[in-house]
């Protein structure tokens, strides 16, 4: 068994045929020029704005205490690998400018993950240009341009899972084998490591491998299919499981005895978010379409300062307080629209990917409205789902008699709203906070706030 799951690891070796073709060869290496151009671009105008999440998560990591950073069962893998990480910034850096150093952690990981989006698009589905704008456009909605430039929590996880669906639709037409279910279960705890609620994305592998049709190349059968989910789903419930009961009691200390409202109490540190009455627990009444409204319209535009209402007005479309805004919901109206009159085609084509997303998104609006659907942080996962959406509707748009000129069309669609992300939210957000260091709220927190600053990175500071 042990040597089947070694071979099976082969795969990985399959990555020299990218120096061995061409046109293989120059793609790739064009793809990783992009991506160090943005990632210069993004460091030229780092945000150097401090709010109250990422100044406690740094300065958590700044203790030098495993207690800290293993506090928030929440996210147990993003202020441990961050203390980690900070090991290695000291000893390439020095002591200083910790925040800016974390920032760059979050960055090249967000960057890291367009390269692999735009890889994936790219050799799936044969479109160069596509694969880049799909890319970009990512890249530039709100949610995910303004985590990228914070240490903060909701940029990793959202890769993490939009990664493991790259990885389930790839192995869907592909075949699956022992080497890649090890490595999306890998994928799959980090994901959960990183952010508690992505849970929700435990049936991504087994729905892929239902749609799966090969197994190490050959036939997969049915009996198969639900063997291997059943072990997969006992590993990794099992590891997670394990993983959480160590660090509670074993580098937590906690324990069952203690009052059930005790921070000491095992079952009340796991549950720590949902023992609370707060947020989706929280009593009172809620709005729940205005909360998924101002969340997801959050984190594709900037909405900087509006608090309530609608951004939206049809009866003024060109006003300058509504137009991107306008914009923003024709682009999407366009998008299910064009879903529905090419619904056949759409299907036909990309049948694995659209369960899929349907397994990413569903779970995830129905969730996040409920839990805090006003916070945009929740919705960077969601948007990058809808971004591919976007892109295959856009891409099932192809008729043999037309197929260059509908190609055209749906890159200049696009382009044309990649280019209202990126004006909207580089002008009202990326460029504002990168020109000096300012804090949002941190009642409470000021002496932490103060622990991390200044940043000798800066010379203005």
């Amino acid at each position: 068994m042990l040597k089947r799951s070694i071979e099976s690891l082969e795969f990985v070796a399959r990555v020299r045929f990218i120096f061995e073709s061409p046109s293989l060869w120059s793609g790739f290496l064009f793809l990783v020029c992009l991506t160090i151009a943005l990632f210069l671009f993004d460091l030229r105008f780092l945000s150097r704005h401090y709010d109250w999440d990422s100044i406690v998560y740094t300065h958590n990591i700044l203790t030098d205490k495993y207690w800290k950073v293993f506090f928030n069962p929440h996210h147990i893998g993003f202020e441990s690998t961050g203390y980690l990480y900070l090991k290695l910034w000291h000893w390439i850096h020095g002591v200083d400018s910790a925040m800016f150093g974390l920032r760059l952690r979050v960055l090249v990981s967000a960057l890291l993950f367009v390269f692999v989006l735009m890889l994936a698009y790219w050799r799936l589905y044969h479109d160069l240009i596509g694969a880049v704008l799909l890319g970009f456009a990512v890249h530039c909605t709100q949610g995910f341009w303004f985590y990228a430039q914070h240490n903060d929590t909701p940029l990793i996880h959202s890769c993490l899972t939009a990664s493991l669906y790259l990885i389930c639709v790839w192995n869907c037409k592909k075949g699956w084998s022992p080497g890649k279910l090890y490595l999306s279960g890998f994928l799959q705890i980090w994901n959960i490591y990183f952010h508690q609620s992505d849970t929700i994305f435990l049936t991504f592998v087994p729905i892929s491998l239902l749609l799966s049709h090969r197994w190490r190349g050959g036939t997969f059968t049915y009996a198969h299919k639900l063997k291997l989910i059943f072990v997969y789903l006992t590993a990794v419930i099992s590891i997670l499981t394990l993983s959480y009961l160590y660090v509670g009691f074993i580098v937590l200390n906690r324990d069952l005895a203690s009052l059930p409202t005790s921070e000491k109490n095992f079952a009340n540190w796991l549950f720590l978010y949902a023992s609370q009455e707060k947020w989706g627990a929280a009593p009172g009444e809620k709005n729940y379409i205005m909360n998924f409204y101002r969340g997801i319209g959050d984190a594709f535009l900037n909405f900087e300062g509006v608090k309530n209402g609608l951004r939206i007005n049809p009866n003024l479309p060109t006003a300058p307080r509504n137009f991107p805004y306008n914009l923003n919901l024709a682009f999407w109206i366009g998008i299910l629209a064009l879903a529905a009159l090419n619904i056949i085609r759409l299907w036909k084509s990309y049948k694995q990917e659209l369960i899929l997303l349907f397994f990413w998104l569903v779970p995830s609006i129905i969730f996040y409205t409920w839990w805090e659907g006003y916070f945009f942080e929740f919705w960077v996962s969601a948007v990058i789902g809808l971004m591919i959406f976007a892109a295959l509707v856009l891409h099932s748009l192809r008729w043999e008699g037309l197929k260059f000129g509908i190609r055209s069309l749906s890159h200049i669609a696009l382009f044309a709203y990649l280019l209202l992300l990126f004006l909207v939210n580089f002008s009202y957000s990326t460029y504002p906070r990168s020109q000096r260091s300012q804090a949002s709220f941190i009642e409470g927190i000021e002496d932490k706030y103060k622990d991390i600053t200044p940043e000798k990175v800066y010379k203005d500071e």
